[in-house]
Parts: structure tokens; sequence; C-alpha cells
């Protein structure tokens, strides 16, 4: 089985599949540091360490930067919206209908990755500043993030019309960072309000285009708004730095079932320590969840300079032959 094949078998619970290998991306400063050690060459380091390929759909969903102000009346509503243009001709790459061509009979997953902005990001947020000017005017003006949030879930809808017309992607990464290590930044009611109806208008038009694995990529201690992601349509999570906030997999797995497929979960920080925190993480969090399936680990943060090479090795070798053990049906 290919990795395409190998990631839908994984998420359907089939128990038939090993899961590819994956890992979280690589920051630029830690390949400087491993590579002047000379402890990576000059190859990729997916590449160096053998990891699966998977690609993501080069769709610009996301407006110029400029797009992200507050807005606070109605001519900044009619801004918002001019710049949120569906129409746009910067959507898709020059090399688009190539790309398509080559995309036909691939053996690597596709992911698309519409709501790339958060609530609190598509509504203006950038700083202390304008968080407290945003929260103030969700309260005074709520009609105007009401509008945004509509506005923003049709111009994705559209764009992903288009964007999925001719391909067909594996699964989808939606994003919504709105929680610190202590508690999400706006209560469950508010949530709902102003995200819920939106984010399930997105999650209906990637079910139209049979986008079956739909998994929102968060952090902190998010907990409380896991029930209204469920509701509107997610069915996987990828939780950065999740095990700091006491937010694991496994306690989410005991609570929603297989509602819920996981990315990553893997605590950085035992990495980081060495060879016996390494393996004892993976015996107690990595191996329960992948026999019960539906999982596929790697670390829950960014690998950065505070992991040491021989670390980072011995972790993903012994991943590796943990993966090793979870066969494929029809292997010999």
């Amino acid at each position: 089985m290919n990795a395409r094949e190998r990631l839908l078998e994984t998420f359907s619970f089939s128990g038939c599949a090993t899961p590819p290998r994956y890992e979280s991306a690589f920051s630029d400063e830690v390949l400087q540091a491993w590579r002047s050690e000379g402890a990576l060459d000059e190859r990729s380091p997916e590449v160096f360490f053998g990891l699966d390929r998977s690609e993501s759909l080069p769709v610009e969903f996301s407006p110029p930067s400029e797009a992200r102000f507050i807005v606070q009346s109605e001519t900044d509503l009619g801004t918002f919206r001019h710049a949120y243009d569906a129409s746009r001709t910067d959507v898709f790459p020059a090399d688009w209908t190539a790309r398509l061509e080559a995309w036909r009979g691939r053996a690597h997953p596709i992911v698309i990755e519409p709501w790339d902005q958060g609530f609190f990001q598509v509504i203006g947020i950038k700083d202390g500043a304008t968080l407290n000017v945003a929260l103030a005017l969700l309260y005074e003006q709520p009609g105007l993030a009401e509008a945004q949030m509509e506005h923003y879930a049709v111009y994705l809808e559209t764009l992903i019309d288009r964007a999925l017309t001719d391909v067909d992607a594996d699964y989808a990464l939606l994003y919504e960072p709105i929680a610190s290590k202590h508690s999400i930044v706006i209560s469950p009611r508010m949530y709902r309000h102003f995200v819920s109806r939106p984010l399930r208008r997105v999650i209906d038009c990637l079910e139209r285009h049979g986008v079956l694995y739909r998994f929102m990529w968060t952090s902190g201690r998010v907990t409380p708004l896991v029930p209204l992601w469920i509701d509107a349509g997610i069915n996987g999570l990828v939780i950065n730095r999740g095990a700091e906030c006491g937010v694991t997999y496994a306690r989410l797995r005991a609570e929603f079932g297989r509602v819920l497929r996981f990315f990553g979960g893997v605590d950085w920080r035992a990495v980081a320590r060495g060879p016996e925190a390494i393996d004892e993480v993976l015996e107690r969090d990595v191996r329960p969840l992948l026999e019960q399936g539906g999982y596929i680990p790697h670390l829950d943060e960014t690998v950065r300079t505070y992991i040491p090479f021989d670390h980072f090795r011995h972790y993903r070798d012994r991943l590796n032959e943990l993966l090793e053990h979870f066969q494929c049906c029809d292997s010999p």
C-alpha cells in the first residue's frame, strides 16, 4: 500500500494499514544547526529520515496581509468584503493545470487547508491592543463580526468549489489558534455564536466534495471547544504542545471515542530529554493509540534547536519500529 492508501485506511479505523511516517515541521534553525554539526547532510529531513510524502493543495485562501484589520463600521465591512474576493486571479499557481495532470494516480495524499485563519485572525486581531478593541466590539457591535464570518464562509465555499472541481483532496486541515496554556480566550457560548454556523458551512462544502476527514489544528487548553468542533463536522485534531496543557489524545479518545482522529501528540519535551524519556512516552502514549487506530503520530511541536540530533534520531528510529509493528493486512 502506498502512503495515500495507508493514510486513508488509518483514518477509516480499518486496522489494516501501517500508518504512514509523517513528522511535524523542521525549523530552519535546527536544520542549520544539525548540518553544522555534520549530523545531517544536504538532503531534506523528510528524505533523510525516510518519511512519507504529503502535499498541500497550493491554493491561496488568505487575502493580502493588509486585509487584516479591525472592522469598526459598515464602511470597514465593505473594505473587508472587497479584500476577501473569491474572484481574485492570484488564488491558484500559474502551473495549476500541469499540477492537476501530475496528481492523477498519485501515491501520496493531498491536504486542502481552507480556514487557514482562525476566528481572531479573520476579525483582525494582531496583538494585545487589537485584541482589546476587537473583544469590545464583539459586545458592542456583534453584527459586524457576524457579517465578517458569514462573508468569510461564502468566500471559502467559492474557493473550495473552484479548487476541488478537478482534484480530490484526501483530508482537510483547518486552523483555530484561540487558547493559551490555561484556557480558551473567549467562552464556548461566544465561539458558538460567531463561529459555529460559518464553520459548519465550510465543512458542509468539503463534505459535498468527498473530503471525509476534517482536522482542526489548534494549541493550548482547547478542550471546551472540542464538542463545538465536532458538532460543526470536525472529526480530527492536531493539537500543538497539547501535553504541556494537560490536553492528551488518550483523554480525548476516552471521552469522544472514534469520532476523532489524531495527528501528532508526541510530547516534544520527552524527545528533548533523551532516550529513556522517549521510550517511555512512545510506550505509554503512542502504542495504545496506534492499537485503537485513527492515529498518525509525530511531535506535538515544530522540531527546534532545543532537540539534539541524537535524541531526534533515537525518537524517529523507535517510532518507525513501532509503526512497522502495525503491518498492512496484505503484508506477507
